[in-house]
């Protein structure tokens, strides 16, 4: 009697955390290893038993979990606890204003040669100028002088023009001639 009740590994048995029926021996090895409701200590260390199914739920939420700074695409690549993302954004704000800034000239210089490369012929790609500007910025077309053109022909290097506006609010961009 003692054996069939609490000795044998074929013995009737249910889950004790999800009450699924099955014979012990299954139940204790193969099926807790799976099951949607055996608690679990939160990886993350917040000290939470957490079920299974739960898991991924809590981990979106739990204040000890690691997780990338929001400014990772634009080149942060700090790991923090999710409680100390407020001081992270705090402390290095002026890191992510810095790199920010530097994404943003580095993808105006795209742009600006992807317009130039597409430019069908001597008119400017933007033909959609503001009438409006005020006096400090020049209407195109610009005229840009290349300086030294035959020395960055013979050494076959790149020459870059001052910054300019596409338009007045528009984009800063440069002039690159390959000589």
């Amino acid at each position: 009697k003692d054996h069939a009740d609490k000795e044998c590994k074929l013995r009737p048995f249910p889950c004790p955390h999800c009450g699924r029926e099955g014979v012990f021996d299954l139940i204790t090895t193969s099926h807790y290893t799976i099951c949607s409701s055996f608690p679990l200590p939160c990886p993350a260390g917040c000290s939470k038993t957490v079920k299974r199914g739960d898991m991924k739920h809590h981990l979106a939420t739990c204040e000890e979990e690691l997780v990338a700074c929001e400014y990772f695409q634009i080149g942060c690549d700090s790991v923090i606890r999710r409680k100390d993302r407020n001081k992270h954004l705090q402390d290095e704000k002026d890191s992510h204003l810095a790199k920010g800034m530097k994404n943003i000239s580095m993808m105006n210089t795209v742009v600006a040669r992807l317009c130039l490369k597409e430019s069908p012929g001597p008119e400017p790609p933007f033909h959609y100028w503001l009438c409006s500007k005020p006096s400090c910025y020049p209407l195109p077309p610009l005229i840009i002088e290349m300086d030294n053109f035959d020395n960055k022909k013979k050494q076959n290097t790149e020459w870059y023009s001052p910054p300019f506006y596409s338009h007045f609010g528009g984009y800063q961009m440069c002039l690159c001639v390959y000589a």
